[in-house]
């Protein structure tokens, strides 16, 4: 039995597939095929793409592990920056490890325009980690935190 899922914008801005982004890791889909966002200035908050549970967050507070529970899929959310660790921007959790979140809710936030300001490129990657997939298809584009479908995806199971 296949059945079809998909996932919002889990921020606003510029919508690319995630071999787009300059993360040799990511754009290899080591981790998992996705999509990556390029935040709109002052669009620092990323979003459920789903109804999830909340797997894990990093110590950073700038990476999110997420669980759809009703169909077993796993999605990572992060913010990378190409600042190779030498800044520190601040981040803030909005949801914590274990907690139940509906899509369109706030997963942690920073301040856009103050890592530009400090010459920093970053980009929201939204990764399928665990999943047995197939006809992935992602948007590209301007995207609405929140609205836009920016990915569609089928289970086999």
């Amino acid at each position: 039995m296949t059945s079809t899922y998909d996932f919002i914008a889990p921020a606003t801005g510029k919508c690319v597939p995630i071999e787009a982004v300059y993360d040799k890791t990511l754009s290899s889909k080591e981790l998992g095929d996705g999509i990556a966002i390029f935040p709109s200035a002052g669009e620092g908050t990323v979003c459920a793409p789903c109804d999830c549970m909340v797997s894990m967050t990093s110590a950073a507070k700038r990476a999110v592990t997420i669980l759809d529970p009703a169909h077993d899929i796993e999605l990572m959310l992060c913010a990378d920056i190409d600042d190779q660790g030498m800044y520190s921007p601040k981040f803030t959790l909005c949801a914590q490890e274990g907690q139940t979140v509906k899509a369109g809710e706030p997963l942690f936030t920073c301040d856009i325009d103050d890592i530009r300001a400090h010459g920093y490129q970053v980009e929201f990657p939204c990764i399928l980690t665990n999943a047995m997939l197939s006809d992935i298809t992602v948007a590209s584009g301007d995207v609405v935190r929140g609205q836009t479908r920016v990915m569609t995806c089928e289970a086999v199971g």
